[in-house]
């Protein structure tokens, strides 16, 4: 076992497991090329500030305020550990945003510096709103998505080409996903400050696994990829430090069979529609 890690005791629900662990002590109980696939969203490093200005702390001692330099060394060797754990074929999809900071744009291509897997594609995703509506720029309405792989050739084995009609601009709205995750009225707003939607989730796990997987995301968040993971039976792995504070959010996530439809049947749908309404159109003609 890699870094002779202490096993922790997992938290299961509904065939999925969860660590109540910082994901670099949680890598340390995974052996090497144990993992088929990784997908992810780390945490922005904004210090806590949304874009409507007001302060909302994540859970437990954590700021989300590291000095910048510690943070992009944090971030790749969490990239490094993902690369250990993957298996050759596997893939791993990390979801990043270009972050404001003092009224410059830092985008996050820092993150392809000295980094040990192969880019295989960029993806736009694209959502209708945005909170950040400050008028002194374009309001931002697009995340990157970077789609990595550990061998240039081996990941076609786990990759399912239908998907290649979707694109590499995916439009998907975050706002069903932020209604899921909102505490109870009594509290108000919102349990999770940045819930990873279950269409993204879906679009990276479906594209490059298949059933009996083995998955992995090490900052869980709201239970997003193990919800997905149990529904379309894989077996999924979550690393989350403040497990304890968005238990009742993760629970009711991971059981939930509510579900909207992936990005792949959408454009199925709407390219069945376009040759429905072009052979109308070729009978009319005749």
């Amino acid at each position: 076992m890699a870094g002779n890690g202490r096993p922790a005791k997992p938290i299961r629900i509904d065939g999925q497991e969860i660590f109540e662990v910082d994901c670099l002590d949680g890598f340390k109980m995974l052996e090497d090329e144990s993992i088929d696939h990784v997908s992810t969203s780390p945490p922005y490093n904004l210090g806590g500030f949304h874009a409507d200005r007001k302060y909302r702390s994540y859970a437990g001692d954590f700021s989300d305020d590291m000095p910048e330099a510690d943070y992009r060394a944090f971030i790749k060797q969490v990239v490094n550990e993902c690369h250990r754990v993957l298996k050759p074929n596997g893939s791993f999809f990390l979801n990043m945003k270009t972050r404001i900071i003092d009224g410059v744009s830092i985008p996050p291509f820092w993150i392809l510096e000295d980094n040990p897997f192969h880019l295989k594609q960029e993806i736009i995703w694209h959502f209708p709103s945005t909170a950040n509506v400050d008028k002194i720029r374009f309001f931002p309405l697009f995340e990157y998505v970077f789609w990595f792989v550990k061998d240039i050739v081996r990941f076609k084995e786990k990759w399912n080409n239908e998907w290649a009609i979707v694109g590499n601009v995916w439009y998907i709205s975050h706002i069903t996903d932020r209604n899921e995750t909102k505490a109870g009225e009594d509290e108000g707003g919102i349990q999770h400050p940045a819930p990873f939607p279950t269409q993204l989730s879906q679009a990276m796990v479906l594209s490059t696994t298949a059933e009996g997987d083995t998955v992995l995301d090490p900052f869980l968040g709201s239970g997003t990829t193990l919800k997905v993971c149990r529904h379309y039976k894989r077996r999924g792995i979550g690393f989350e430090k403040f497990f304890s504070h968005y238990e009742q959010v993760v629970r009711r996530r991971i059981a939930s069979d509510d579900f909207p439809p992936t990005i792949l049947e959408i454009k199925a749908g709407k390219n069945q529609k376009r040759r429905e309404e072009h052979m109308s159109l070729d009978n009319f003609i005749r």
